[in-house]
């Protein structure tokens, strides 16, 4: 049964969810399969995925929540901080969270479809983008046309205008330093006076195509803003110290309109695409970061032979990648007891300890920033294999804030993965010895 069409208002503007009618057409696709969510990080994101929990049920299959981590996007930016509460939030509801990198949220989603068994897809109005004349097919559309058996549900604002406003106002303005401003114009005094020395001397003419140069330079290295700054003052400089007459300006000329035209074409598109590439250069630097700490921890963990050190090597790779104190506990003889600390050992009060107990008996994540005992001051992972929990590692921050927040959990549960394969491999090992002595 399709979702009903439902209005809620809340927070000043309307949004009202229903299927368009590429979603019924691409409704009725084979098979059960997983549904997914598109987090985009924008005001509403919250709110999708509460409707995605809710199709999720009413269809009966697994859901999770997808966010693709694009060149633009930023963490600590107000989006970024948008889409890890709403992975928080379905986190909380019952989702598995999958974070992807790719240039762009339609080819993230495109590679997340074809590893995952998904038949449903949830995509707000931000997550496919706006139609415009010089753009092409959105999101959904794109989809539909090159994945079969696929059901996307879309959901939009019912008022544009408030949308546009709230993103609008979220986003911060990005400042440009002014030396930034004061090198552009260096550069370009600098090619004055070389422009300057080649006619005098030489008596070349014309020298515009020198101050490509400068702009071409400044749009790369300091942004748009300065770059433009340099085309200004390269068309004011040619115009009075090397265009007749000299020491005069004469800017409807011909000659003063095509190049601010071709400089500032130049210094637009150079900023562009220099900036995306500097975006993914910065996200693949991230991911091969964070791909190369686990691959680090893995080689670590294979090296060492004894509980004490394997644990030492796990608190010392969270507390370094996640700027945590960490520390871990296991069960000797029927007690819990701790076994390392980083950067120094610690106390657990009452309401710790609980959730640490809890951790252990329940093989779930319980303290801070979960739904069990979230008065804790520390967050408790349990390692746990086909042999049972193992082990439980415990995380804080000296302000008390959740420890990891949702982009990161992706990457600490992964840590966490590795790390329970360890001790299950020191576990077999342990019972080895045993079955020998026996």
């Amino acid at each position: 049964m399709l979702p009903d069409e439902r209005q809620v208002v809340g927070g000043g503007f309307a949004m009202s969810a229903r299927p368009s009618a590429v979603d019924t057409r691409a409704y009725h696709a084979g098979g059960v399969g997983m549904l997914t969510v598109a987090i985009s990080g924008s005001p509403h994101s919250e709110w999708l995925v509460e409707q995605a929990e809710a199709l999720a049920a009413r269809l009966g299959v697994p859901w999770e929540a997808l966010h693709v981590e694009t060149p633009r996007a930023d963490r600590d930016s107000p989006r970024g901080q948008r889409a890890a509460v709403a992975l928080a939030t379905a986190a909380r509801l019952g989702a598995t969270i999958a974070r992807v990198p790719a240039a762009s949220a339609a080819d993230g989603i495109q590679a997340h479809l074809r590893t995952m068994p998904i038949r449903h897809l949830v995509l707000g109005h931000a997550a496919e983008g706006r139609r415009t004349w010089f753009r092409g097919p959105g999101t959904a559309d794109r989809l539909l046309a090159d994945e079969e058996g696929l059901a996307i549900h879309r959901f939009t604002h019912a008022r544009e205008e408030s949308r546009g406003r709230l993103n609008g106002a979220a986003r911060p303005a990005a400042s440009v330093p002014v030396r930034h401003y004061l090198l552009s114009a260096a550069a370009v005094a600098l090619t004055l006076v070389i422009a300057g020395l080649l006619q005098a001397f030489v008596g070349l003419r014309p020298l515009d195509l020198l101050f490509l140069f400068p702009v071409i330079a400044v749009a790369a290295r300091l942004g748009l803003g300065p770059a433009l700054l340099a085309v200004a003052l390269a068309v004011l400089g040619y115009n009075y110290f090397l265009m007749r007459p000299l020491n005069a300006f004469s800017l409807q000329a011909p000659l003063n309109v095509v190049m601010g035209a071709v400089l500032g074409a130049v210094a637009i598109y150079t900023s562009t695409i220099t900036a995306r590439l500097r975006g993914r250069l910065v996200l693949s630097d991230r991911s091969a970061h964070e791909n190369a700490s686990i691959a680090a921890l893995a080689q670590k963990l294979t090296r060492d032979a004894d509980w004490e050190t394997t644990a030492r090597t796990v608190c010392e790779h969270v507390h370094r990648l996640f700027d945590v104190q960490a520390t871990m506990y296991r069960e000797v003889d029927g007690v819990i007891c701790h076994v390392a600390s980083i950067p120094s050992e610690t106390r657990l009060g009452p309401v710790n300890q609980a959730a640490l107990d809890w951790a252990w008996a329940e093989g779930e994540a319980a303290g801070v920033g979960t739904a069990v005992l979230g008065a804790a001051d520390w967050q408790f992972h349990p390692l746990k294999t086909s042999l049972g929990t193992l082990a439980v590692l415990g995380i804080a921050r000296d302000d008390g804030r959740d420890p990891v927040n949702a982009v990161q959990k992706l990457l600490l549960h992964t840590l966490i993965a590795q790390a329970a394969l360890a001790h299950e491999r020191l576990r077999l090992e342990d019972r080895m010895r045993g079955s020998s002595r026996a």
